[in-house]
């Protein structure tokens, strides 16, 4: 397969750490560090052009976890603040936009476990799974002991402190939970045999959902991809798929990326990580990227069957944490954050140049 990348207008603001959807034939983007902000673009409407959607009623929030199902799309936890002066705190609430009404309305439910950095997407029109998150407690008294730090070198021992915990003492969220939409409740399907992530890809291919590396404590990434199947009975077999570190040594696994399905191959874009990350951890060193820089992949990689993962292409920059949309075969990207850490505006579309585009 060949890859090609078309550009399509500018996000009206920088953007990055937001969440987004596809709500019929409309790209819906929005939170992060747009604040409150979404925005959409009508695929089907000539010039494009992004126009602003009602403003999310809730508090502000990042690195929230967000799926649709092409008329509703449904928002949980994320990290903000409740007031102003509070520190950050891992949010407990949820909320869904129709396409519809075009209106938000806030669910009436409270979380059983902090969905921060978690992967979600509907099994099937009346339910949704969730995988990995971090732990409301453990963040909340991070920021709480930070905001009380007396200076620069207080916070720094604090947070070294933090970094350099074992991974069972951050407390992520080890089970896959069921959310049912229909009547607003929370059941535990299964535990997550592969453990905890967070910032992970999620890719749902057909009846199988393949989810691919993130975070398993702040900084170090995993290296597996999981096919996690879905069974009646609410049975679960997972199946491990070729890892990227079997084909390219020195992979130092991948979070924030971007991914989706192009032309029915599963696809993973951009995303970042700590080089050497992998080496401190073996050898002991659970501060794993201590003194490390953080690098912004241009790497778009595609999961073959036969041949597991390649690197099909390259973006124009590296940048991660932004939002990924699939329409018509083509894999959207929307913002992200820079090497520099400041957010793009920048949208791409990705396609298979033996389809015609029906984005650009």
């Amino acid at each position: 397969m060949a890859i090609q990348l078309s550009h399509l207008p500018s996000f009206p603001v920088p953007i990055k750490n937001g969440v987004g959807g596809l709500l019929g034939r409309r790209l819906y983007a929005g939170l992060g560090s747009a604040g409150t902000r979404f925005f959409y673009l009508d695929v089907d409407q000539q010039p494009l052009c992004w126009k602003p959607a009602p403003s999310f009623p809730g508090v502000a929030r990042n690195d929230t976890v967000c799926a649709s199902n092409g008329r509703e799309m449904y928002i949980f936890s994320g990290a903000g603040k409740l007031n102003p002066e509070d520190p950050l705190t891992v949010l407990m609430d949820g909320y869904v936009f129709s396409l519809e009404t075009e209106s938000w309305q806030k669910i009436d439910t409270s979380l059983p476990v902090g969905l921060l950095g978690a992967s979600a997407d509907f099994v099937d029109e009346k339910h949704l799974l969730f995988f990995g998150g971090y732990c409301k407690e453990v963040f909340d008294r991070l920021f709480a002991e930070l905001a009380n730090c007396k200076g620069a070198t207080e916070q720094q021992r604090t947070l070294e402190a933090f970094m350099s915990q074992s991974i069972d003492r951050y407390g992520w969220n080890q089970d896959i939970w069921q959310f049912d939409i229909a009547n607003p409740s929370w059941h535990i399907y299964s535990d997550n045999p592969n453990g905890a992530t967070c910032g992970a890809s999620l890719v749902k291919h057909k009846q199988l959902f393949v989810l691919i590396e993130g975070e398993i404590k702040p900084g170090l990434r995993s290296l597996k991809t999981t096919g996690y199947h879905f069974l009646e009975g609410q049975k679960l077999s997972t199946q491990a798929l070729p890892r990227i570190v079997d084909h390219y040594d020195g992979h130092e696994g991948i979070a924030g990326g971007y991914s989706g399905l192009i032309n029915n191959t599963i696809t993973l874009v951009g995303g970042a990580y700590f080089i050497g990350s992998q080496s401190n951890f073996a050898q002991g060193r659970n501060y794993s990227h201590q003194g490390l820089t953080k690098h912004y992949s241009e790497s778009i990689w595609q999961l073959d069957s036969d041949d597991g993962w390649k690197e099909a292409g390259k973006m124009p920059e590296g940048c991660a944490y932004g939002v990924s949309i699939m329409v018509d075969d083509n894999l959207i990207v929307i913002g992200g954050e820079l090497a520099s850490g400041c957010a793009s505006d920048r949208c791409l579309a990705i396609s298979d140049t033996s389809r015609e585009s029906s984005v650009c």
